[in-house]
C-alpha cells in the first residue's frame, strides 16, 4: 500500500488502473483493500483540485 498511496499523492495515475498495475481484479477489489489497510478510502489520498 505504500506505492499506492505513493501514486495516490501524485495524482497521476487513475484509481482503476492504478489498481490493475498493483493485480487487483477491480477497482472496487483495490478500494476495500485499500481502506481496510489504511483505514481511509482511496480517493481521500489524492491532492486537491486547486479551484
Amino acid at each position: 500500500m505504500q506505492l499506492a498511496t505513493r501514486w495516490l499523492s501524485a495524482g497521476r495515475v487513475p484509481i482503476d488502473v492504478l489498481a490493475e498495475r498493483l493485480g487487483y481484479t477491480s477497482q472496487a477489489a483495490f478500494s476495500r483493500a485499500f481502506k481496510r489497510i489504511t483505514g481511509a478510502s482511496p480517493t481521500s489520498g489524492r491532492p486537491s483540485a486547486a479551484p
